[in-house]
């Protein structure tokens, strides 16, 4: 790696360490005050004490007991076992009759009661000392507050938690509690399913789609690429839905837990290579990535920020990506652009994932769907001009000078010899036979062509008393080749290079690797120096369009003087 690239690269990665430090050492501040004004606030400056008698009624311990829940707090010694959380909340002011306040406990798992000033006003699940007596409660649990407890002043909301079951890292102490207007939390919950119903919806067809495309059409990555990160959106919206479509316990956080971790991860690394394949980037650029993401992964996120950490880290990364594929000039790469504008709109109003995906979706979806329509018209476009050089190379072989040439041969041999014109006869119908089938095929066996080559060369001899002849060596007479392709080059060559020659000798061969095949015609001609720029006449276009037409972007084709006689260079590149 060059040194300028090894800088570019360090500061790519400073950049998304810098912010993605900030992004996990931000906290929030508010205090617990809430009023007829306030739509919701998530409750912080808890504080935690063991339950020392779960099987009776509560005692409250001393404040003396009391820890602070915070950054300092080991977590691993509040695994197992009956707690008990309190935190302290101010009503601001008198709230009126239309505001009524609920509380939404959110991936607190298996059973909990919650006191409100040591009133115990709800139960979830039923607490217990032991993975027996426990019983976890209900998903989508939440409450509304009674009236005559919506009374202006401070209050003390306390939660006593059972947990003997654990299946995950997801400890219980990272839930939360949602208290608020109750009416518009619950719309905010139904909002959340709509888009989840929305977002499966949208991103069904395009899952479908290109999943159909990469198996229709040469498989490529991008599409599997693109058809993955669909599904993975999918399957995240999916997970959020399942607490409405089945009665699910509050334990279904575990799995949940399982399920977005892997689906963050998959989306932080596919998202990115989908755009260094659509880009056509060096594929080295993936492996540097999935190293950013597992830093990251591994050094930077937790329980509590992992999901809007890696959000913000994918798109970093997929925005220095379309940057530099603006700056390069890359096709749809302003489309892609205007795309990640809308995502870091989505990531900043707090719909990070589904926003971010589905913005992207549509714009990447329009983007491909304008690459697919511009790649059918080009196919169209060279069809076309293939079938035109057809026709007049058709024209070409079959015009009147030509014939009257060979006529004329056919004639000088019946005086002389009435068995060489009757082989001349011959090999000019078999020349015209074989033109006649394979002109308008796209592909043609390489035997073929050879053959198609030596009719040629036999009656060039006839006619002009000489020995033309051609040899093979390492060719494969099971690869397909766009038709006449050799021929046009052999016709040339004899037409330039044999004029004062009644002998030669045309040599094709064949190189193959991994990543490309090789045909190399060479002749014996003599070849004057106003040829040495290679050929540009109708021969030369006729072999441009048919290789273009067979495999567009992938061929090299080049013509050069040689010392002694001329040399042609076919190169086929894989797709």
């Amino acid at each position: 790696m060059k040194k300028r690239n090894f800088r570019l690269v360090s500061i790519f990665i400073i950049i998304i360490l810098s912010v993605v430090s900030l992004e996990s050492a931000a906290t929030e501040t508010q205090s617990n005050i809430i009023s007829s004004l306030s739509e919701s606030i998530q409750l912080k400056h808890w504080q935690i004490a063991i339950d020392a008698e779960p099987q009776n009624t509560p005692q409250f311990p001393a404040d003396s007991l009391w820890q602070l829940v915070g950054p300092s707090l080991d977590i691993d010694e509040y695994n197992e076992g009956n707690w008990i959380l309190r935190t302290n909340i101010v009503i601001s002011d008198s709230l009126n009759s239309n505001f009524i306040l609920g509380i939404f406990p959110i991936n607190f798992v298996t059973a909990y009661e919650i006191y409100w000033d040591g009133v115990k006003i709800a139960q979830n699940g039923e607490l217990g000392i032991n993975k027996t007596d426990e019983k976890a409660g209900r998903y989508d649990f939440n409450i509304a507050l009674p009236p005559d407890l919506e009374t202006r002043g401070e209050h003390t909301l306390i939660l006593r938690i059972s947990n003997h079951n654990n299946y995950s890292s997801w400890k219980w102490l990272y839930g939360d509690i949602i208290i608020g207007n109750y009416n518009f939390l619950l719309k905010k919950i139904f909002r959340f399913y709509y888009q989840a119903f929305f977002v499966i919806g949208i991103l069904f067809i395009p899952f479908l789609f290109n999943l159909f495309l990469y198996i229709g059409r040469k498989r490529k990555t991008e599409h599997l690429l693109f058809s993955l990160i669909c599904f993975i959106v999918i399957l995240d919206s999916a997970t959020f839905l399942v607490p409405t479509l089945i009665d699910t316990g509050t334990t279904f956080v575990y799995w949940e837990y399982f399920t977005y971790r892997l689906i963050t991860i998959l989306f932080t690394i596919l998202f990115p290579a989908f755009f260094i394949y659509l880009f056509s980037f060096p594929k080295i650029i993936i492996g540097l990535i999935l190293a950013i993401n597992l830093i990251i992964y591994i050094f930077f996120a937790n329980p509590g920020n992992v999901f809007n950490l890696m959000t913000v880290t994918v798109l970093i990364i997929s925005t220095m990506i379309t940057i530099w594929a603006l700056y390069k000039r890359q096709e749809e790469s302003i489309i892609i652009f205007i795309g990640l504008i809308a995502a870091w709109a989505a990531y900043f109003f707090s719909i990070a994932f589904a926003g971010l995906a589905t913005t992207m979706v549509i714009c990447t979806s329009f983007s491909i769907a304008r690459q697919f329509a511009k790649k059918e018209q080009t196919e169209k476009d060279a069809q076309l001009k293939s079938a035109n050089l057809e026709n007049d190379l058709l024209r070409k072989n079959i015009n009147p000078h030509f014939i009257l040439n060979t006529l004329t041969s056919v004639i000088v041999w019946l005086r002389k010899d009435p068995n060489s014109a009757i082989k001349l006869i011959e090999a000019l119908a078999e020349e015209f036979r074989m033109i006649n089938q394979i002109s308008a095929l796209k592909q043609i066996s390489i035997q073929q062509e050879i053959d198609l080559c030596k009719t040629h060369l036999k009656i060039m001899s006839y006619r002009k008393g000489a020995d033309y002849k051609m040899e093979t060596l390492d060719v494969d007479v099971q690869d397909t080749i766009p038709p006449m392709i050799f021929h046009t080059l052999v016709e040339n060559g004899l037409t330039h290079g044999y004029e004062n020659k009644t002998s030669g000798t045309f040599k094709l061969r064949r190189i193959k690797n991994s990543d490309y095949i090789q045909y190399i015609l060479s002749n014996d001609g003599d070849f004057n120096s106003d040829e040495s720029k290679g050929s540009t006449g109708f021969g030369a276009k006729y072999i441009k369009g048919r290789l273009e037409e067979s495999y567009p972007n992938r061929w090299k084709f080049i013509s050069n003087k040689l010392p002694q006689g001329w040399e042609s260079f076919i190169e086929i590149r894989n797709a």
